[in-house]
């Protein structure tokens, strides 16, 4: 939420998680030309790689499906910094549960919860429009879907991104996991009149999809990003992109994950690396003694980055380094700095606050996994599977983060098991 003039980023889709909170500024007043010329910036559509498309109903036997068209809040969020930057504009969440909702469906109905969220998103010197999302509270990613709904409806109010609801689906075929085989053309005024680069882009619109390098809607490449997201989950550790996988898309694999989530999945983990970022710049300030507390109060296994076990973890953690950091800033009459630089984070990506205890059982952990996916690939099984076969009864895949130093062995063993493996 917001409060006494700062931005509060919220938990959600596309919304960044873990950004630095930034000063709001007020006071912008604009000329009715000066309005005129950004509300038409505003309207202008997203470049088509920033379009995706969701199947949201199916014929009869789940061959042909209809399509529509969205963008990621990231990509609001993004014209909204380019025009206005970071400081040019807010927005705060409210949030309530309704009990006691009747759902109708097929199968007759049922007594749930929904979750509410309003959305207000201020533009100085423009005004303040709110938008309201509402996501059934059994759906575990209620939150964010709510969030998203919310935060795109009040931009529309802007005219951004409200063309979108003017797209109509067409009907496209579907593969065996019910995933487009190709995603509907873009009609002319829904392009972007010129790029930003005033040269002409390239982009999947319209171009069919298959196995390999299909089209995600956006124009991505899958094998790019998918090679990203590799990147992105070894710099996150183990657990963290677990959690993001299993979060949006039920995976425990990017195997598993379906070629239409790569860019959410993507955007989540960079939105992590961030997080991660922001720890070892706070660590670097309280020390890695008061770090490796923290770590025990939160019940991790361990200060290895591996045994954070969910984004939430994280951010609680993060809140409580970055509070004790800048109460030493205040005490050294220093102030302190978020992020760490790009060429720290670049010379060494992976590098993670642990103690010495911690390390060997956090490396066996990876490299188990490691050896697992492997095994996972080459004879078409979960990892699950493969690590509960491996550990022969003396732990299971489920409780793999909560062992301790006494299971180090038992861990290695079931490595070199996977290791012999052709």
């Amino acid at each position: 939420m917001e409060s006494n003039g700062l931005i509060a980023e919220n938990v959600g889709a596309g919304i960044s998680l873990f950004a630095p909170s930034k000063n709001a500024v007020s006071g912008k007043q604009y000329t009715d030309e000066e309005v005129r010329r950004i509300v038409a910036a505003l309207e202008q559509p997203f470049d088509p790689r920033e379009i995706k498309w969701r199947v949201t109903n199916t014929t009869a036997d789940k061959r042909r499906g209809q399509m529509i068209a969205y963008a990621d809040p990231r990509a609001y969020t993004d014209r909204l910094n380019e025009l206005f930057t970071v400081r040019g504009w807010t927005r705060d969440y409210s949030i309530e549960t309704i009990n006691n909702v009747e759902r109708k469906s097929g199968n007759g109905s049922q007594i749930v919860g929904k979750v509410v969220l309003n959305c207000r998103v201020t533009i100085y010197g423009l005004g303040t429009h709110s938008g309201i999302g509402e996501e059934w509270a059994d759906n575990e990613n209620a939150g964010t879907a709510a969030e998203a709904q919310a935060f795109k409806r009040a931009c529309s109010c802007f005219g951004l991104g409200r063309y979108l609801y003017d797209l109509e689906g067409g009907w496209v075929d579907l593969d065996e996991r019910r995933q487009p085989k190709w995603t509907p053309k873009l009609p002319d005024w829904a392009m972007p009149k010129k790029p930003a680069n005033g040269s002409a882009q390239p982009s999947n619109n319209g171009l069919p999809q298959n196995g390999h390098t299909p089209s995600n809607g956006n124009g991505s490449n899958a094998a790019a990003l998918r090679a990203r997201i590799k990147t992105l989950a070894e710099q996150v550790g183990y657990s963290l992109s677990r959690a993001v996988l299993m979060g949006l898309a039920k995976a425990e694999t990017l195997e598993e994950v379906p070629v239409g989530l790569y860019p959410a999945v993507c955007s989540k983990l960079e939105d992590t690396f961030r997080g991660i970022e922001r720890l070892r710049a706070a660590t670097k300030i309280v020390g890695q003694q008061r770090y490796a507390q923290l770590c025990r109060d939160l019940n991790f296994a361990s200060d290895a980055l591996d045994d954070i076990p969910d984004r939430s973890a994280l951010r609680q953690l993060i809140e409580s380094l970055e509070n004790e950091a800048a109460a030493a800033g205040k005490q050294n009459g220093a102030s302190t700095a978020a992020p760490v630089s790009s060429a720290a984070t670049a010379a060494n990506p992976t590098s993670q606050p642990t103690t010495p205890a911690a390390k060997p059982l956090a490396e066996a952990r990876g490299q188990l996994v490691k050896e697992a996916q492997r095994i996972a690939r080459l004879k078409d099984m979960k990892v699950a599977d493969v690590v509960n076969r491996a550990a022969k009864g003396a732990f299971t895949f489920a409780n793999l983060q909560r062992l301790t130093l006494d299971s180090l062995s038992a861990i290695q063993a079931a490595t070199d098991v996977l290791r012999k493996v052709e």
